[in-house]
């Protein structure tokens, strides 16, 4: 079962203050990377999701949304300064904007719970195989669980940690999958952390279950 229908935006993590310095760990030597994404941007990412809902409405039973996604992505109103890599089951990484931003395809058939600490990220959820909730913490550093629905934007300002989670309460089908579109403002590999102990347990206070071990 996919899941979602209507572009809606909000933001997941916790919110950044610019007018104090970013906390930092010891070793990490990064420049914080800190920004809004521009209209076109927003506008890019909203014109791929209604294209990809209308493959969707369009098909019948047999749809296959990452070949629906790989086929949108393809199309010349979506080129991209560099064009990702969209072959094989992905990630489809290696896409650039004309901002400089990397953008990325990515799937992920289990939770990855971590932090980005000199990295803001921007997440657009294209379809769940089953149903999900973003995990984060809000301004008050209390966990919340967010619905994933169609064409949604999750922001994580940096340091804060994130997941995207099968939805709490309801069975998770076997195949459950989220697919979403990543814009970055660097490669991640550099900047990808463990969370705490302490958001690892604000993790299993609201998902119910211990947090995964790895990043």
């Amino acid at each position: 079962m996919l899941a979602f229908a209507t572009f809606r935006g909000f933001i997941c993590g916790m919110p950044d203050n610019k007018a104090e310095e970013p906390f930092m760990p010891d070793g990490a030597a990064l420049p914080v990377l800190d920004h809004e994404l521009a209209d076109d941007e927003l506008q890019w990412m909203k014109s791929v999701y209604a294209d990809f809902s209308r493959a969707r409405a369009a098909a019948g039973p047999e749809f296959n949304p990452k070949e629906a996604l790989r086929a949108i992505l393809a199309r010349a109103e979506y080129r991209l300064s560099a064009a990702p890599d969209l072959t094989g089951p992905g990630p489809w990484r290696l896409g650039q904007n004309r901002h400089g931003r990397g953008v990325a395809a990515v799937f992920l058939p289990k939770v990855e719970l971590h932090t980005h600490i000199a990295s803001r990220t921007d997440q657009f959820p294209m379809y769940v195989v089953g149903e999900a909730e973003g995990f984060s913490l809000d301004e008050n550093g209390k966990p919340v669980l967010e619905p994933v629905v169609g064409g949604s934007h999750f922001h994580n300002a940096p340091g804060a940690p994130h997941a995207f989670v099968p939805k709490v309460g309801i069975p998770k089908p076997d195949n459950w999958e989220i697919a979403f579109i990543a814009i970055t403002p660097r490669n991640l590999k550099e900047d990808t952390h463990l969370v705490s102990d302490e958001v690892r347990a604000l993790y299993k206070q609201v998902v119910g279950q211990d947090a995964p071990l790895g990043v």
